[in-house]
């Protein structure tokens, strides 16, 4: 290995290496919408579903796998499920199975800041969009019931966008009950907490599933709604607690641990950063060096850099001058294709007109030429007046 890659190779590692012990010193909240059981972080549901084992004792069971796949093996079962997440995506095979298993006499509880549009059809509701820029904003939720209002606000001080449901105006409302609501400074009350009679069963709908959150947990008041809420369904019954649709329970497996536990995180990164330093640097074939063949240079640029020196040595600044105007008639006569012979102010026209500057300009270097060929010795300013007034008119045509 040549030294140049060695030098390289050591340099990426140091790179690698200081990154992790600034990371490692930081202690950064992780504000991703985990939702997932086994996250403390703020937006992860820890606390939630620990409160929940001991609410509802020996009836809560912990789910793994999808609802579809849990009544298929277990066809006969009864009681509620309990599904949250950020977006709750169920797909429409797994939701029609749900569906007829409420109309069973069963119960379901989603809460999610986006629903189905197949579920809400199903069960003829619809629904607007609220959407609270926190901060300078003060959100109250309220469970309906008398007995399960808190004394306390409950304040979410986080953005977030959440469904605000409505039953379709034709629809019979006897099957509707309101359960809770929500309001900001400036708005009227918003339906987010729903129950639907479907069947024999019931479907609740909750807009905010941050309510399962450990962040909202810990905020003072907040805890008598979520007791309040978890009190809405039947106790006497099984509940099941579906915990692989969360956003953060998407790994399984020995993936999971890596990703949960910082150190084997970072191990997990620099094994792949090692890898491809190595695909880089020594998976590549290994062969003589190609000797590098340069094209022939162009040497007019250095001829007439030396001509150009031989004048300046010699003070021969009008030459220079004189050799600038030939130049710049002969870039008038051939690319601009105007008679030079003509008269002077319809030369200065055409030439205007035809570079798209302003005569003003074109006079000004016609000035310049004019005093170059009435001095007998010129200074070398005067030269480089003529030079940048020139290629200041053909920069305008470029």
């Amino acid at each position: 290995m040549r030294l140049k890659d060695k030098v390289i190779i050591g340099l990426l590692l140091l790179f690698l290496f200081l990154i992790v012990v600034s990371e490692s010193s930081q202690q950064r909240i992780n504000w991703y919408p985990s939702f997932a059981v086994t996250h403390k972080i703020p937006f992860g549901s820890y606390i939630a579903y620990h409160e929940a084992k001991q609410f509802y004792g020996d009836q809560l069971q912990k789910v793994n796998i999808s609802p579809y796949v849990f009544l298929d093996k277990h066809p006969d079962t009864k009681g509620t499920f309990v599904l949250y997440n950020s977006e709750v995506a169920l797909g429409k095979t797994a939701l029609n199975s749900l569906l007829e298993w409420v109309k069973k006499g069963n119960n379901l509880l989603i809460a999610s800041q986006k629903f189905d549009d197949d579920l809400l059809d199903s069960l003829q509701l619809k629904s607007g969009y609220y959407f609270n820029r926190g901060f300078n904003r003060k959100l109250v939720l309220t469970l309906d019931h008398p007995d399960l209002k808190p004394k306390d606000s409950i304040i979410f001080d986080k953005e977030f966008g959440a469904p605000v449901l409505r039953v379709i105006d034709s629809v019979a409302t006897e099957n509707y009950k309101k359960l809770g609501h929500f309001v900001d400074n400036d708005t009227v009350p918003n339906i987010n907490f729903m129950d639907v009679t479907y069947g024999k069963g019931h479907i609740m709908l909750h807009s905010f599933p941050y309510v399962f959150t450990n962040y909202f947990l810990l905020k003072p008041g907040n805890w008598a709604y979520y007791t309040g809420l978890l009190s809405y369904i039947n106790l006497k019954r099984p509940v099941y607690w579906v915990t692989n649709i969360q956003n953060g329970a998407t790994a399984h497996g020995i993936f999971k641990y890596i990703i949960e536990n910082p150190g084997f995180l970072w191990a997990y990164r620099l094994l792949f950063a090692g890898l491809i330093l190595y695909i880089l640097f020594e998976g590549k074939r290994k062969q003589r060096a190609i000797p590098v063949v340069y094209p022939p240079k162009n040497e007019t640029l250095g001829f007439t850099k030396t001509i150009a020196d031989m004048y300046i040595e010699n003070k021969e600044h009008k030459q220079i001058a004189q050799l600038h105007i030939k130049h710049f008639m002969n870039y008038v006569r051939h690319r601009l294709h105007i008679d030079v012979g003509q008269n002077t102010l319809g030369l200065k026209q055409k030439i205007a007109q035809k570079t798209k500057t302003n005569l003003t300009d074109v006079e000004y270097l016609f000035d310049l030429i004019e005093y170059v060929q009435n001095q007998q010795n010129i200074k070398p300013e005067i030269v480089l007046k003529l030079e940048k007034q020139i290629e200041k008119i053909k920069r305008r045509n470029s």
